[in-house]
């Protein structure tokens, strides 16, 4: 009846080895979002997208010298293999417990969804092309260090360098 107790003892120590650090700054993110199409079908459209990232320092220690970077996702509108396709970054502080709003640049992308069009009697095949956005990454760092990390998909931190 000790073994099981021993286990248990061995797998508790095991993994309070793995636990992660605890950030003292909390990331919120929200995505300004606007799309403008070109024609009255919707086939030909631009993605207008920009992030306002509020930092929250949860410490008792002021936070200088943070480097705020973003990542916009995207793919080939023909393909669906996403990757960075616009980045940027931003100098921020903290006071105590205090508070920052960073804005990031503003990005746009143009694409075409594949569609059929009538020219006359005649009906043309349109092809699809160009570029449509699809997440954004945002990393905190100090030192060359992450901090504190928000993805609009968990499978994009695989993306981020």
């Amino acid at each position: 009846m000790k073994l099981p107790s021993l286990l248990l003892s061995l797998v508790s120590a095991a993994t309070l080895t793995v636990r992660a650090e605890v950030s003292p700054v909390h990331i919120g993110v929200e995505l300004i979002s606007k799309t403008e199409t070109k024609d009255k079908t919707g086939h030909d459209k631009t993605q207008i997208r920009s992030l306002k990232i509020q930092l929250d320092n949860n410490s008792a220690q002021a936070l200088d010298g943070l480097v705020v970077k973003y990542w916009f996702i995207g793919h080939p509108i023909t393909e669906h293999v996403a990757k960075p396709i616009a980045e940027g970054e931003r100098k921020s502080s903290l006071t105590p417990r205090g508070k920052d709003i960073v804005e990031s640049e503003t990005v746009s992308k143009h694409y075409v969804e594949a569609h059929v069009e009538k020219k006359g009697k005649a009906t043309v095949k349109v092809p699809a092309s160009g570029e449509k956005i699809v997440g954004y990454a945002v990393r905190v760092m100090k030192d060359n260090k992450v901090i504190a990390e928000y993805y609009s998909d968990p499978a994009y931190k695989m993306l981020i360098k």
